[in-house]
């Protein structure tokens, strides 16, 4: 049975930015949920290009979910802990080719069924329900077992820090004054002092060596065996490929930075191209260039992965930022968010790649900030249950600027939807986007085209100046 203390504190505002211009309050929560949830899911597709979201659907078969509580473990758990005090419950069965079966329409393909396992961490607070992280969850659960609420910092519904850990009896204050009211997001600059530096140099580098600038490691992959959270990996302008040493996919570990060297000019550039097999937890057998950890970074780069079905990062829990690269010529898409996920994905150029500039599915969230996406099949594919946050994007001369399926319920904030091929924003199946202060121009066919069950939400925008089709309403 889930259970909940009662939140009797007052909630403390206090303004502040981090440095990707999130707002950030204070508050006090009383209760720390996991929330496991497993289904069995079966892909249904049309024909042969079963990555095309028009082509297919996916149908969950034996959900079956528990909750934990500040770490207690549930009546119905059959199995754990895990390392952050997480129970899971008992293994579903597949579904049956019979039920497979029933559920086939004419002329469709289906895959063996995935086991899929999300866990979903959030704290009930004074001012209502956060997401974070598993790691936060048990920092958080070890107060609240001390009979003390935990406050927080938090920015956009996420928590970005414990801040009375380690204190005597959960005390708010603090022994020693800190030099940011938000210790965990002063400024780049200012953390980076402090942090270890591994350079790489793929010309002049040598894996023997130290990694220090005047004697730096040859291969991203040797400076992520080294690397520890906290860590910043700076490389050097050159390419990285399999044939220079590299060993994909790239696994940029929790709270590691991998960036290029920001004192070299803008007029030199790294180049990583190639991916390897990935097993991921949501979407089994994949082929990626970087896999990207809880809390990474991963900063002015370019990233190719021309595989079959190549992506050039995954992303499929946590937090991460991706920031300032160039993601062009992948053979499927240039980022692909998946499980619960939320990264922020800024400032990057998505271009040319064969299936997405980006694709967010399962239940992943997450902000989508200031990019320019061009010439990709879909610009952006958001599916499943995600529900990401898109703002002040470009999404320009792609085959269609957005696809929305499955039960997605984006929101789209002052983003440029223009001069698509075909449509700006394309909604199917139970797909809810809201658009708000959006910008569409010079789209082939349509701005919005909805076949979805429900209206599409058009805030601040005359729906006399767009082109439609399907239900619409503001």
């Amino acid at each position: 049975m889930r259970r909940f203390v009662a939140a009797t504190s007052l909630m403390i505002m206090v303004g502040g930015c981090t440095p990707k211009g999130e707002i950030v309050s204070e508050t006090e929560c009383n209760a720390a949920i996991a929330t496991v949830t497993d289904t069995w899911e079966a892909v249904f597709y049309s024909d042969r290009n079963r990555t095309n979201p028009n082509n297919r659907r996916v149908v969950e078969y034996n959900r079956t979910q528990l909750v934990t509580v500040n770490g207690e473990k549930p009546a119905n758990a059959a199995n754990g802990p895990d390392e952050n005090g997480v129970w899971f419950p008992a293994r579903s069965q597949p579904p049956s080719a019979d039920q497979l079966d029933r559920e086939r329409q004419f002329g469709e393909r289906v895959d063996p069924p995935e086991f899929r396992r999300v866990v979903k961490h959030t704290l009930q607070c004074s001012d209502g329900e956060l997401t974070t992280n598993g790691e936060v969850y048990r920092r958080a659960t070890a107060i609240f077992r001390q009979g003390d609420p935990v406050r927080v910092s938090y920015g956009l519904g996420r928590v970005l820090q414990v801040l009375n850990e380690g204190q005597p009896n959960g005390a708010v204050g603090t022994t020693q004054p800190s030099p940011s009211p938000f210790p965990n997001i002063e400024a780049p600059a200012a953390k980076e002092r402090d942090r270890p530096v591994i350079y790489v140099d793929s010309t002049n580098g040598l894996d023997r060596g130290i990694g220090t600038a005047t004697a730096p490691l040859k291969t991203i992959t040797q400076a992520l065996k080294q690397a520890k959270p906290g860590t910043i990996i700076r490389v050097q302008p050159g390419v990285y490929t399999a044939q220079s040493g590299e060993t994909f996919p790239l696994q940029v570990g929790s709270n590691i930075t991998l960036q290029a060297n920001p004192t070299m000019p803008t007029s030199q550039s790294v180049q990583i191209t190639g991916g390897g097999k990935y097993l991921s937890l949501t979407w089994a057998g994949q082929n990626t260039t970087i896999v990207a950890a809880d809390d990474a970074q991963i900063e002015g780069l370019g990233l190719t992965n021309p595989n079959t079905r190549g992506t050039a990062i995954w992303v499929e829990k946590g937090t991460p930022t991706i920031m300032k690269n160039r993601f062009v010529g992948s053979d499927r898409e240039g980022v692909f968010v998946a499980g619960d996920a939320a990264p922020t994905i800024q400032d990057n150029v998505f271009e040319q790649n064969g299936g997405n500039g980006l694709s967010f599915t399962r239940d992943a969230g997450g902000i989508l900030r200031g990019n320019l996406i061009r010439k990709n099949g879909f610009g952006v594919a958001i599916g499943d249950r995600a529900n990401p946050q898109l703002l002040n994007n470009t999404i320009t001369a792609n085959k269609d600027g957005l696809v929305i399926n499955g039960a997605a319920k984006p929101t789209l904030t002052r983003n440029t939807i223009e001069a698509n091929d075909r449509d700006g924003i394309v909604a199917t199946m139970d797909a809810q986007p809201t658009l708000q202060a959006n910008t569409f121009s010079g789209n082939g066919q349509y701005d919005v085209h909805n076949t979805s069950r429900y209206p599409v939400q058009v805030q601040g925008k005359n729906l006399a100046g767009l082109k439609t089709v399907g239900q619409i309403t503001n």
